[in-house]
């Protein structure tokens, strides 16, 4: 089995920056399509996420994670579904002033991942990129790329 790169440049598409999409394939453009959609709850319910993951700690932490990105997309003038790299660039920020890099990708950054995951091979959503990869190789010395560094440690460590 082929291991994936450390690299997260290796694991996005053609498009390596969010300026590099044309027009039509930014997020920015379905604002209207989302604006009073709870696109969370949509991919909970669709997921039965809570069901398959039953653990007393889950639905806690899931909820403080979503709830943290939810308000911070939304100071930034963005819906929780339509993020850019530099959202999760400063969240990853404001999130690492008080708790580890082991926290923020364990607890936070994997929660909305996973998400995105889900947002980009669903056919009912527009997502055709990873703003999650695409903030790990833009912001490489900022907080987003300490945090997958921090992933990429964690797998190391497990081997």
């Amino acid at each position: 089995m082929k291991e994936l790169s450390t690299n997260p440049e290796d694991r996005l598409g053609v498009y390596k920056h969010i300026d590099d999409l044309p027009t039509h394939h930014r997020l920015r453009q379905y604002a209207d399509e989302y604006a009073g959609r709870d696109v969370w709850k949509e991919y909970v319910e669709e997921t039965n996420l809570y069901e398959r993951y039953s653990s007393p700690r889950f639905k806690p932490a899931t909820a403080r994670a979503v709830d943290s990105w939810k308000t911070h997309v939304e100071e930034r003038g963005r819906h929780h579904a339509l993020a850019t790299p530099a959202d999760i660039n400063t969240w990853c920020g404001e999130l690492l002033t008080d708790r580890s890099n082991r926290t923020v990708y364990n607890l936070y950054w994997t929660r909305l991942a996973t998400f995105y995951d889900w947002l980009r091979w669903h056919t009912d959503h527009p997502h055709t990129y990873d703003p999650f990869l695409m903030a790990a190789h833009e912001y490489t010395d900022s907080a987003a790329g300490h945090v997958w560094v921090g992933k990429i440690g964690q797998r190391r460590d497990a081997e």
